[in-house]
């Protein structure tokens, strides 16, 4: 779930906060722009169990799981009392599996170096009230499967998920607030409940949270260096139309995953207004499975994939020092 403006949600301290709520507080890292991202899952094995006797059971294991992410925001609107933000993303996700042959699972050979993709739009729109309250709503399309662009149809991909929150701002070190999300957290597109809890503590010491989805603990060891240690839930939905028997009998399959990682995170200033950030734990699937139909809570496919430490890096595009210094 998330609350806050992907591009202003950090409330960098050159506004005046006594005059406009927002969710961030003081402390919180940059405003970004531009998000590169790459995460590699190595070494896990993998069990599946079906019901349907065309599908059987299998095993397997995972050599890599690579996850790669693109994002970009940026600022239609971008008043102190009125922030609207247009974000597009690009992201896949890829398994390459040991020793796979044609006796292989047939799940095992379909996914083997497929690209699973999710290109998406959103906007969201934040609005102060007074110095005290605040709302949020963003809307968010995506396209995601195993299309390609000889295949792609938008009614077949399309995955829709609407964020609705309420907040006050305590004050310039203490954001809390409420919400619901109609998304695909937990891979089944519902409704799920959140609470933002954003608080600085001191110059070093805070916490961002939109709980259950996330927490975590902020260091900062200075203006140029940041720390995180915390978990983060995190969950994807993906069309599937399989041509080769027997997965091929089933027409909309829907893959569905939802995982936590608890993680350690560093993110520092290379130069100006370019950060890179190193993160690295333990990521552990809570739920796998492959469904016969889109939306349906027939689960065709059982998926038991085994936790594993992971690391990602990543390059983010932030406000140049000077664009926000002017607005001191």
């Amino acid at each position: 779930m998330c609350f806050v403006l992907p591009a202003q949600a950090q409330a960098p301290e050159t506004e005046a906060l006594e005059e406009f709520a927002s969710p961030g507080v003081r402390g919180m890292g940059k405003s970004r722009g531009v998000v590169i991202s790459y995460d590699r899952l190595p070494n896990f094995d993998i069990d599946s169990e079906s019901d349907d006797p065309r599908v059987g059971n299998g095993q397997g294991h995972i050599k890599r799981h690579n996850q790669f992410m693109v994002r970009a925001f940026a600022p239609i609107l971008n008043k102190p009392q009125t922030k609207l933000i247009v974000g597009v993303n690009y992201e896949l996700e890829e398994f390459n599996f040991e020793g796979l042959s044609e006796s292989s699972y047939d799940l095992y050979r379909y996914l083997e170096d497929k690209n699973l993709k999710s290109l998406g739009l959103q906007v969201a729109y934040l609005h102060s009230l007074n110095e005290r309250n605040f709302y949020l709503v963003r809307v968010k399309g995506e396209l995601n499967g195993d299309y390609t662009h000889d295949n792609i149809n938008i009614t077949d991909y399309l995955k829709t998920t609407i964020d609705l929150a309420y907040g006050w701002k305590k004050s310039p070190d203490y954001s809390i607030g409420v919400g619901l999300q109609w998304g695909y957290t937990f891979g089944r597109q519902r409704v799920y409940p959140g609470i933002l809890y954003n608080r600085t503590f001191n110059d070093n010491w805070g916490v961002e949270s939109i709980f259950p989805a996330n927490l975590r603990v902020r260091y900062n060891a200075n203006e140029k260096t940041l720390f995180y240690a915390g978990y983060r839930l995190e969950g994807a939905s993906y069309n599937l139309y399989v041509d080769e028997p027997p997965l091929s009998e089933f027409k909309d399959l829907e893959l569905r995953r939802t995982d936590i990682k608890g993680l350690l995170r560093m993110e520092r200033e290379i130069y100006d207004f370019l950060w890179f950030a190193v993160e690295g734990g333990f990521r552990q699937y809570y739920r796998h499975r492959l469904f016969d139909e889109v939306g349906s809570r027939d689960e065709l496919i059982r998926n038991d994939l085994a936790g594993t430490g992971y690391v990602g890096v990543e390059l983010f595009l932030v406000p140049p020092r000077r664009f926000t210094e002017k607005n001191r």
